[in-house]
């Protein structure tokens, strides 16, 4: 048997499977397919696939480079073999409960001006057929302007928090002009009021409005000592987001301009500083939104 050199959508049997390591070191579940059918778009029906180039290999990221889940492909490989996400030694016994049957999507890609039909995405065995954009769901969309904000600050882009900008001097104090109208030529002048005036030494001259001195900046606070307990960077995140979206009180980019301002006033924008424990980056925040 060959590979599948056609793309489109099928579903069949899984061979075999197991873990390794990508030529970038990154940890990967590798599957090889065996097609029995081949979804007929046109007609919305699945047809019997019996050909000899029916087989497909299947590369699926686990960890990124960064050292993180990789969480479209073990979002699909949860739903596509019903893995628990609880354990990866699961995925490298190709014997246990884990569906034997799946459903995949092959397209054409090309690398080095060489093209081959690849597997793109992989689904239930039973799942609705089509190519669907694989999007990642609510929560995890949510905690990705915090975790990379080190990435958007370098683009330019990205929600930015208002800073304080130079101190200006306070306005000067106008000067009330003169309420006694300047007499018409040929007008006698008013005279003094005859009262006597307790004093006969000269009132002093008015003071001269004063230019305010502009107040020295604010000094970044120092960032608050680890008091709750340990949280990573995405656990502080979720937990600080669902608590300001249950307050329904603000929106979405309010909620991130305040994490992002925590880190810039507390942390000079460097994420390395915060440390292993993002729990203060959490409280600062909801305290910003008054939560």
């Amino acid at each position: 048997m060959s590979n599948i050199s056609q793309s489109g959508n099928y579903r069949g049997l899984v061979l075999d499977r197991g873990l390794s390591k990508s030529s970038s070191g990154c940890l990967q579940m590798v599957a090889t397919l065996q097609a029995t059918e081949k979804y007929n778009a046109d007609a919305q029906v699945w047809e019997p696939f019996n050909y000899e180039d029916c087989e497909a290999q299947a590369y699926l990221n686990l960890v990124t480079r960064a050292e993180k889940e990789n969480p479209v492909n073990c979002k699909q490989i949860m739903r596509a073999f019903g893995w628990d996400g609880m354990s990866f030694a699961a995925l490298n016994d190709p014997n246990n409960d884990l569906a034997k049957q799946i459903q995949w999507q092959m397209g054409m890609e090309t690398y080095n001006e060489v093209e081959r039909c690849k597997v793109q995405g992989i689904a239930a065995y039973d799942a609705a057929p089509g190519r669907q954009v694989e999007k990642l769901d609510a929560a995890d969309v949510r905690k990705l302007d915090a975790q990379y904000a080190g990435i958007l600050k370098n683009l330019g882009g990205g929600p930015k928090p208002k800073t304080a900008g130079k101190p200006t001097a306070p306005p000067q104090a106008p000067v009330s002009p003169d309420p006694t109208p300047a007499p018409l030529p040929g007008t006698p002048t008013a005279t003094a009021s005859p009262t006597p005036t307790p004093s006969t030494a000269p009132e002093p001259a008015p003071a001269k409005p004063k230019r305010g001195r502009p107040a020295a900046p604010k000094t970044p606070p120092a960032p608050p000592q680890d008091t709750a307990d340990p949280m990573t960077q995405e656990e502080a995140w979720g937990v600080y987001a669902d608590k300001a979206q249950a307050a329904g009180k603000h929106t979405d980019l309010e909620i991130q301009q305040a994490w992002l301002a925590v880190l810039h006033e507390n942390y000079n924008g460097d994420e390395s500083s915060v440390g292993e424990n993002w729990s203060p980056v959490a409280e600062a925040a909801s305290k910003r939104l008054g939560l």
